[in-house]
């Protein structure tokens, strides 16, 4: 490997490091997306085994929640996008949520194996790397 290419399989390997770590936030962005979705379909689920007017603790993020009674508990307002929300039964909700949570879960696995092929291709290219500096 002349001076040329090694520089350029240097870049390379910056670039393929770069690609792992956008990766790695976005797999951490749906990771919490994950946590969210489920944490409000148990809410719901929960919700709509609670009697009407009855006292429960509803979670309202950063490990905090209010006291409310209970009401409308067949109903929810679930977002569908484009920051649109609407009135649905809580069935349909929960069911649009495990929708949700599938559609996550098949992205966080795209996104790992992007990242376990970009991995690969950087560790392939260091080796390669390590051994143009070793050969005299």
């Amino acid at each position: 490997m002349d001076e040329k290419e090694l520089q350029q399989s240097i870049r390379s390997l910056e670039l393929y490091r770069a690609q792992m770590e956008s990766l790695d936030q976005q797999y951490e962005f749906m990771a919490h997306t994950m946590q969210e979705i489920t944490k409000a379909k148990d809410t719901m689920v929960a919700y709509k085994e609670v009697e009407e007017g009855s006292e429960m603790l509803t979670p309202v993020g950063g490990s905090s929640y209010l006291f409310t009674k209970a009401s409308g508990t067949d109903k929810a307002i679930v977002g569908i996008g484009a920051e649109i929300a609407v009135e649905t039964k809580i069935e349909d909700a929960i069911a649009r949520l495990d929708e949700r949570i599938k559609e996550v879960e098949e992205a966080m696995k795209s996104l790992n194996k992007r990242y376990t092929e970009v991995a690969n291709l950087a560790s392939e290219l260091a080796t390669k790397i390590q051994g143009a500096y070793e050969t005299p």
